[in-house]
């Protein structure tokens, strides 16, 4: 056994025979071949060598996405890492001799770490962490204790974009993307304000602002979704996107809190945020669930709204950029 048989298994499917075989080669059992939406991982430990692997299928990775269903409920796993080394004080299991031949291993100083990591370091205080690209699509991650100055964590894992957007909230079918125009006003403030990483012709040609039209142009030309590295790269951006999809505000370093839920900046455009908000606190009504969805479904913004829509982005952008370079 070597870290190179570990990498090349890296990215299989839980049901790819090289991988079972493995399993069975080395006494574990069966990988899992599928994972439901609930579970969302899974995980198999060699106890034998203290290694453990880990499955997943919602991977951010054009290799492995969109996730593919294997059947109805549950979804075909992917190898997506290996913790090869896990530091414990006594008892610690062996992995064969020359296993890390080659490679960092668990015995490596700061400074083979550094050595071995071409000097790129993060200092996190007591740990410093370490990441390097190995193979396509494969690195290792390296977190070492400066304090007790030893190798804490080894793994080795696909290579993963970040999500901003994913399919699903462009996916017309999807029953819980009920403000529709959320996610395409985003992609059309992104592409506007010259946000997007894209060729001059299709910069040029542009989705327009037509809602079917921008889930078309982000189906052909961004693959539906949008990631970091379709962005520029500006942490300001960034932290804007980060926080159009979740309920939490951006609070800024002087304590401002920004509240840049895409859904709720929709409500606000449109002028309805307070009857959203009164019928969302009504859930006494008895067909309470069906009226909020219906409500919410029929929240259209016209041109002056859609307006007021980025515009409302462009000054939370500014905001964070102007608190960021005052940083």
């Amino acid at each position: 056994m070597h870290i190179k048989d570990i990498i090349g298994l890296i990215g299989l499917r839980g049901s790819d025979p090289a991988l079972a075989a493995w399993f069975a080669q080395h006494g574990l059992a069966s990988p899992p071949a599928t994972i439901t939406a609930n579970q969302g991982q899974k995980s198999a430990r060699d106890k034998a060598h203290g290694m453990e692997y880990h499955f997943a299928f919602d991977i951010i990775h054009d290799r492995f996405y969109p996730p593919r269903e294997a059947k109805r409920g549950s979804w075909a796993s992917h190898l997506k890492s290996v913790t090869l080394y896990s530091h414990r004080p006594r008892n610690a299991p062996a992995l064969p001799a020359g296993f890390w031949s080659g490679y960092v291993g668990p015995e490596a100083s700061l400074q083979e770490c550094l050595d071995g990591f071409d000097g790129q370091m993060q200092d996190f205080g007591d740990t410093a962490y370490f990441e390097k690209v190995l193979a396509d699509d494969v690195q290792m991650k390296l977190w070492f204790d400066q304090r007790h100055r030893h190798v804490q964590e080894l793994q080795i894992n696909l290579v993963e974009d970040r999500q901003f957007i994913g399919h699903h909230d462009f996916d017309p079918d999807n029953e819980h993307n009920t403000f529709k125009q959320a996610s395409t006003l985003l992609v059309r403030w992104l592409f506007e304000r010259g946000h997007l990483k894209l060729t001059d012709a299709l910069r040029a040609a542009g989705p327009g602002e037509d809602h079917e039209a921008i889930l078309h142009f982000t189906k052909q030309r961004l693959h539906n979704h949008v990631w970091k590295s379709q962005v520029q790269d500006d942490p300001s951006l960034h932290a804007v996107l980060a926080h159009s999809q979740t309920t939490r505000p951006l609070i800024l370093n002087d304590g401002t809190r920004l509240p840049l839920y895409a859904p709720w900046m929709l409500l606000k455009a449109a002028d309805c945020w307070d009857a959203h908000q009164s019928l969302y606190s009504d859930d006494a009504l008895p067909d309470w669930s069906e009226r909020l969805t219906a409500f919410e479904r029929s929240v259209t913004l016209n041109a002056a709204q859609q307006q007021a829509f980025l515009s409302a982005l462009d000054e939370a952008y500014r905001c964070v950029k102007s608190a960021q370079g005052a940083a």
